[in-house]
């Protein structure tokens, strides 16, 4: 199979400043692709785009609040001014807080859901005009194993993530007929700041043991890298995936395939 390449067109990606959005960023435009990056953290999201900027990928900054309209209708708007047509969307952005359901205040749940599942309808909505302008497109929504099974405490993250599932279904039958593809791919335990949260949270005296010995329970035996991830992302982004819409891609090294017997 040859190379990816994303020359000449135009990309979104969300989370985009750390983790595996960064990833995904790096490797779209190392394959081509313009791309705009959407982050909360305006000053961390700066200063990877200028890093980027400076290795000659051709990225751009967008501040925006995946929980609002208004903040990712303005990033939209900025990203339609200078990419009139777009042909790929990464939702990627995720956070997540723990807790049983009794115990959770109603601002966890909401930031959560409205984060993690709100955020991604809010993208999607306004990328589907760009993508029909371009006339075709493919948006890739990274969700997580636990759509498919759960853990305790993480109620609110595994519902967001099961609903990104749904909705990645719904979206691929909707925009078939258009060639707008729509995949959601699933992961494991990614090295990443989100995982480290829960090591330090659960684990204070030992964060580094609790992620090798998470990387130990998957069966191919190591936690996936962000890289590991994003080829999978851009992968989906691709022609070479023209037939791949509607699907759950699981990458869990695999995780899930394992029984706790």
């Amino acid at each position: 199979m040859d190379a990816i390449d994303l020359t000449g067109k135009s990309a979104v990606v969300t989370g985009a400043a750390m983790g595996i959005g960064a990833a995904v960023v790096e490797l779209l435009a190392r394959s081509g692709a313009r791309v705009h990056c959407l982050d909360i953290d305006a000053s961390a999201l700066h200063d990877r785009v200028q890093l980027w900027a400076a290795q000659g990928l051709a990225v751009d900054a967008h501040p925006a609040d995946l929980q609002s309209a208004a903040s990712v209708d303005e990033a939209f708007a900025a990203i339609a001014a200078k990419s009139p047509k777009l042909e790929i969307l990464a939702n990627v952005a995720g956070v997540v807080r723990y807790g049983k359901l009794d115990e959770m205040p109603e601002e966890d749940w909401d930031f959560i859901l409205n984060t993690n599942l709100k955020g991604a309808f809010l993208t999607i909505r306004r990328a589907v005009p760009l993508m029909r302008a371009a006339g075709h497109g493919s948006i890739v929504n990274v969700g997580s194993v636990q759509a498919l099974s759960s853990q305790a405490t993480v109620a609110a993250y595994s519902a967001s993530k099961g609903g990104l599932l749904s909705l990645s279904r719904t979206v691929a039958l909707d925009y078939a007929a258009e060639g707008i593809r729509c995949n959601c791919v699933l992961p494991g335990s990614v090295e990443t700041p989100m995982l480290r949260q829960g090591a330090d949270t659960f684990f204070p005296d030992d964060p580094i043991g609790a992620m090798q010995s998470w990387g130990a329970a998957h069966p191919l035996g190591f936690l996936s890298q962000p890289l590991d991830i994003a080829n999978v992302v851009v992968f989906l982004c691709s022609d070479f995936a023209r037939v791949i819409t509607g699907a759950a891609v699981v990458a869990d090294a695999g995780l899930s395939s394992r029984l706790a017997v």
